[in-house]
């Protein structure tokens, strides 16, 4: 009798053994090397990992580039109305020489269009160029030699080195009567001039 309770003594001590061990298993989430069947006995499963992954953030979607307007096209919305009404005047490039003034003897090349607001540039029909030529040369505001009004006006204080845009309305170019059959009646004139020199 005393041998056999010494064995059921035994029995109980290895059983709870099993039990505590895969208790201690079932909360760590591992066995320990060897005791692969005690989860089964106890009939629970290591737990799984709680940790919670981060989640991927969404990659930014590009957005679709405007198209920048041309140059041109920005020029002719914001420089070049309609009907012109006053002298316009737009430095293209600014000189570094000597400036000009009512008397002074000048130097230039000169390109000219009959204004059409609705070209690029608002050029309309070429009617005189320099270029290929030798400079033009006149005295600026000169009483005995005029030139229209534009011209006289739209070239004071430019300095050499510089080239200038001009838009003329009729009434200071060639007015209602036009000039023979280059420039017709009431036509605005536009002029880019560049001043070679200041004599």
């Amino acid at each position: 009798m005393r041998k056999a309770n010494q064995v059921f003594r035994k029995f109980l001590t290895a059983t709870k053994q099993v039990i505590f061990i895969g208790s201690i298993a079932a909360i760590s989430g591992t066995l320990p090397l060897g005791t692969s069947g005690i989860t089964e006995a106890i009939g629970q499963t290591p737990p799984l990992s709680t940790t919670p992954k981060p989640s991927p953030k969404p990659s930014p979607k590009p957005g679709t580039p405007k198209p920048s307007p041309s140059p041109t096209s920005l020029e002719t919305s914001r420089k070049f109305p309609k009907v012109v009404t006053k002298l316009m005047i737009d430095d293209l490039q600014s000189g570094r020489g000597r400036a000009t003034k009512p008397g002074s003897k000048i130097v230039i090349h000169f390109q000219s269009w009959l204004y059409d607001p609705t070209q690029p540039l608002g050029r309309g029909p070429q009617f005189e160029s320099t270029q290929g030529k030798a400079p033009y040369k006149f005295t600026l505001q000169s009483p005995e030699a005029p030139h229209i009004k534009g011209w006289e006006d739209g070239l004071l204080e430019m300095k050499v080195g510089g080239k200038r845009r001009l838009i003329i309305p009729p009434e200071l170019a060639y007015g209602a009567n036009g000039a023979g059959q280059v420039i017709p009646p009431g036509a605005t004139l536009l002029y880019e001039i560049d001043l070679v020199d200041v004599e």
